[in-house]
């Protein structure tokens, strides 16, 4: 969905009201796909409708993200080890091909975050599917998506992802590997140190205003 991507970008940040004309005209749809589309991100938790301003882009104080933090541990640490648990070799091939997809990617610019968020994405998404459990995965989706516009934040002011990168590397050899209980550790870790960064740079931004 192209309005998703849109806010999980920054291109609207949180606040801006989204008119259904205005998103009609930038993506070419007539109005009715526009409002199905924004009922959708509502249910999501994307956006929200506020009486006389209609929809806007939904925000997060910091106590909300370290709250989605860390239910995602909990959650992600549970996917990871049924995921490790019900893999097939194609899971594996598949996944190998995103985390070089990831490894070959530098940040130097707002396209190469782009293009790193999508590929981390995907790797994770990836990931927790080979759990057959799709209660799991729509969750943990949907709490990613809450956090993501601010974790692409993260990393366009430090463009460090080299612990990310080390981190995806272990996370991938224990799926190959079976371990299912590592890749569940692995995963709640990649989580909290993810969580740890950004929580960190949200309480610089603040001292400074």
């Amino acid at each position: 969905m192209a309005v998703r991507e849109a806010i999980l970008a920054g291109r609207f940040p949180p606040g801006e009201a989204l008119r259904q004309e205005n998103l009609a005209k930038e993506f070419e749809a007539s109005r009715v796909p526009v409002r199905e589309a924004l009922n959708r991100l509502e249910a999501e938790g994307l956006v929200v409708l506020r009486p006389r301003r209609g929809y806007v882009v939904a925000s997060l104080d910091l106590d909300e993200v370290i709250e989605i933090f860390q239910l995602r541990m909990m959650l992600e640490e549970h996917a990871g080890f049924l995921a490790t648990e019900k893999r097939t070799q194609d899971d594996v091939s598949d996944l190998r091909k995103i985390l070089d997809s990831l490894e070959e990617t530098h940040i130097e610019n707002a396209t190469d975050i782009a293009t790193w968020a999508s590929c981390n994405r995907q790797f994770h998404t990836r990931l927790f599917e080979s759990s057959r459990r799709r209660h799991v995965c729509n969750v943990t989706n949907m709490l990613r998506d809450k956090v993501e516009r601010y974790v692409r934040v993260e990393v366009s002011m430090t463009g460090e992802l080299h612990l990310a990168q080390a981190q995806h590397r272990e996370i991938f050899k224990a799926f190959a590997a079976g371990d299912a209980a590592r890749v569940g550790l692995l995963s709640r870790q990649h989580c909290e140190s993810t969580a740890e960064r950004l929580v960190a740079g949200l309480r610089a931004g603040e001292k400074q205003r």
